[in-house]
Order: structure tokens, then sequence, then C-alpha cells
């Protein structure tokens, strides 16, 4: 495949990690200024001489919502205005969208997304990634970068930045929906969540492929980040440590729940597939 048709992924990996840097520098720079405790805390983190960085507990969880959400955001003005690689009309094209097969997407995707949660139940997600998604998930702020902010922004640059403008400049759908997965996958920065994010990215992209926007995929990605912070909720947090094992008392019927919503998540998406065509 042609540099051409692959610098989609470079530019936006490059701008969203990027946006990151800059956003982590000016979280730790307001902290520094706001708080002595956490630049004590900062300053030994860096010298090694502690092993983890207590964020929340020396910043407001409101704060480090907004640079979330910030940094999402420049990461989608620079791809929008500099790199012209999104298309917002198109991307956010409602009036196209046929809804009873999507609707097919919807389900398979949440399906999907409960078989791939059995499949990772084993895998560790780090403590610092934990701590955050309790901390943003009891945050109004935090709420909102989690359930709405984050999941559109993230449609815009992994689906319609990468695997729409791939498409644009000739690649082949296996290809863009590949890439974009891909990248998904690895800014999410752990093997748990970027193992759980894999497949997900290439639900989202063949739904997308077929679509042509993200009015289903984002409505997907809410859904699946609205569900883990309702669960997170009710369960007073202790959902994030706890396992399928543990609720069951064993992995039999985990294992025949992963296996049922694999089947009814392959059914769905195999005749949302074929019914779906987009509105004139």
């Amino acid at each position: 495949m042609s540099l051409h048709k692959l610098s989609p992924v470079i530019q936006t990996l490059l701008v969203f990690l990027l946006m990151q840097g800059v956003g982590t520098a000016a979280l730790f720079g307001i902290g520094i200024f706001l708080s002595p405790e956490f630049a004590s805390a900062l300053r030994g983190f860096a010298s090694g001489t502690t092993d983890e960085l207590p964020l929340f507990a020396a910043l407001p969880v409101s704060l480090f919502a907004l640079t979330l959400m910030a940094t999402n955001i420049l990461a989608v003005t620079v791809c929008r205005f500099v790199l012209h690689s999104i298309r917002l009309g198109a991307a956010f094209d409602v009036s196209s969208v046929n809804w009873q097969p999507g609707m097919l997407a919807l389900l398979g995707g949440i399906f999907g997304a409960i078989g791939m949660s059995v499949v990772t139940d084993s895998v560790e997600m780090p403590d610092s990634m934990q701590q955050a998604t309790q901390a943003l998930s009891r945050n109004m702020w935090g709420l909102l970068a989690l359930v709405v902010v984050g999941p559109v922004t993230e449609e815009l640059l992994f689906r319609e930045a990468i695997a729409g403008e791939m498409l644009r400049r000739g690649a082949a759908p296996w290809a863009a929906i590949l890439a974009s997965a891909l990248s998904f996958s690895i800014v999410h920065l752990n093997l748990a969540q970027g193992i759980y994010a894999l497949p997900l990215g290439i639900l989202f992209g063949i739904i997308y492929c077929k679509t042509g926007n993200i009015v289903l995929t984002s409505m997907l990605h809410i859904l699946n980040n609205g569900i883990v912070v309702l669960l997170l909720c009710v369960s007073g947090g202790d959902y994030a440590d706890a396992s399928y094992a543990e609720w069951f008392g064993g992995m039999a019927i985990p294992y025949v729940i992963m296996t049922l919503s694999f089947v009814l998540c392959g059914a769905l998406m195999y005749v949302f597939l074929h019914r779906y065509k987009p509105r004139e």
C-alpha cells in the first residue's frame, strides 16, 4: 500500500499523541501551580522514589476531565482544519441513516462488547486506569468526557479521519477498517483495553464503511462506555475489581454467555450488512 493511502494513519496518530502530550503537560503544570503536594509527589515519581503518582488525591477530577475533553477536541480541530481529513457534515449525516437495519448493528455491537468483556476478564488493567475511570464516573464533567465527548471525538478521529480518509484516497475497505482498529487499540496504551478495543474497532469500522458516517458508531461507542460507567456507579466501584468467575462461581456460565454473545453479534451484523442501504 502506498504512503499516500497510509498517511492518514500516521498523521492522525501523531496529532492525537501530540495533543495528549500537550494536555498532560498542561495538567501537570496547573497541578504544580495549584498543589505543592502534587509538585512534591511528581518530583518523587520522576526520580523513582515513589511508584505511583496520586493524581486524583492532589488534583480536582473536573480539571482532569476538562483536560481530556480539550485534548480530544484540539486533535479533531487540527484534523478538520489543518489536515482536512474530517468532513463534519458527512460524518454526522443523520438523514442518510437507515434506522431499522441500523438498530441491528447497534444490538450486534452490544453483544460483541459483552463477549469481549469475557475474553479480557483475566487481563488486568493498570491501577491508574481503574482509578481514573472510577474517579471520572463519579464526576459530572468526568461523565461528559467518558460517555459523550470521548466517544464522539474518537469516532471522528479513528473512523472519519483515518478510515474515511483512507477510503477517499483509494484504500481497500479492509485496509481502512484494520488500520483504524489497530490505531484505536494502540492509543489505549494498556493491554486490557487494547485487546478489548481491537475487535470493537473492527466492528465500528465495518459499520462506518457500510453507512458512510459515524452516527451509528458514535451511538454504539456511547452505549458501550455508558454501560461501563453505569455498572461502576451501581457497584460502587467494585465492578472494576470483580471478575466473571467471582460473580458466577466459575467460568462455565461466562463462557456460555461469551459464545452466545458472539453468535448473536455475528448473526445481527450479517443481516445488517445485507439489508442496510443508506437513505437517499
